[in-house]
């Protein structure tokens, strides 16, 4: 019975320590990109704090290869 309640004991802390984990990790704020290329339309972030986006007027972009290549409409 005592080796049952140690066994339990154990596997409520490892639960508690891999829960504290995972919330400290979820909490940790995303870095977000200042520019995007969504659906060939070239996107730049607002000023300000948040994932606010606004179209950049005249560019279009394509992303090949973990590269943004961005062109000027003519």
């Amino acid at each position: 019975m005592k080796q049952l309640i140690k066994f339990v004991v154990f596997i409520i802390i490892m639960l508690l320590l891999l829960g504290i984990g995972l919330q400290h990790y979820i909490s940790q704020p995303m870095e977000l990109e200042k520019i995007k290329c969504h659906k060939g339309r070239l996107l730049t972030q607002v000023e300000g704090e948040g994932a606010v986006y606004t179209k950049v007027k005249g560019f279009t972009c394509d992303f090949e290869k973990g590269m943004i290549i961005i062109e000027e409409q003519s």
